[in-house]
């Protein structure tokens, strides 16, 4: 999909906009407005036009007040992340990378934190799981809130420009068993890591 490579590079430099520009106040003041957009609307906002808007693709864009499905992707992305991003230095502390972590990855090392805690892995599946029967952009956004105020209180990165990626495809009845099966995979891969890492580190 052309529209899902193009969605991931303008979230990706939105990204870096704000990382550049994160200890200036102006920065700090576009990642609080951002915050207070989640739970709302595309539109809902006006203080999140130019944040969203600007630089946006023209075909991204709704010609009847009716957020499209790329807005509404850009829109939760760049939200959450000003979310995850909260109270950690955006220098040194990044939640966003660059490395294959997606959904699945994350969760994967989110479960890892949970010592001798034997349920911790089925909950974050479950969490996945919910998130997968997700109908809408609304309800996706509403289940990734949760998911990310987890990552967020062990400091486990994300990768945003993978996420906005899958929550376009996910709207796609063709596409979303695809982005579901590859969470699956990331999170079940991690654990293989995690054993084969132990092993060599016993050896």
């Amino acid at each position: 999909m052309i529209k899902k490579n193009e969605i991931q590079n303008f979230v990706g430099k939105k990204i870096y906009f704000l990382q550049t520009d994160a200890e200036l106040s102006s920065g700090k003041a576009i990642l609080a407005n951002l915050r207070r957009g989640i739970g709302h609307e595309p539109g809902e906002l006006p203080q999140l036009f130019g944040i969203i808007l600007l630089d946006m693709p023209e075909e991204f864009i709704s010609e009847n007040g009716i957020a499209t499905k790329e807005e509404g992707v850009c829109y939760t992305t760049l939200t959450l992340y000003a979310l995850h991003q909260q109270g950690y230095d955006i220098k040194s502390m990044p939640m966003h990378t660059k490395e294959k972590f997606s959904i699945g990855a994350a969760m994967r090392s989110l479960a890892s934190t949970y010592e001798g805690d034997s349920n911790a892995e089925q909950r974050m599946l479950q969490r996945i799981r919910t998130l997968s029967t997700a109908v809408d952009m609304k309800e996706m956004a509403y289940h990734l809130r949760g998911i990310i105020q987890l990552l967020k209180s062990k400091g486990i990165q994300l990768n945003y420009e993978m996420m906005a990626g899958d929550l376009y495809e996910m709207q796609f009845s063709e596409r979303k068993n695809q982005v579901c099966l590859r969470w699956g995979q990331d999170f079940y891969r991690n654990i293989y890591k995690d054993e084969k890492n132990n092993e060599e580190g016993d050896l």
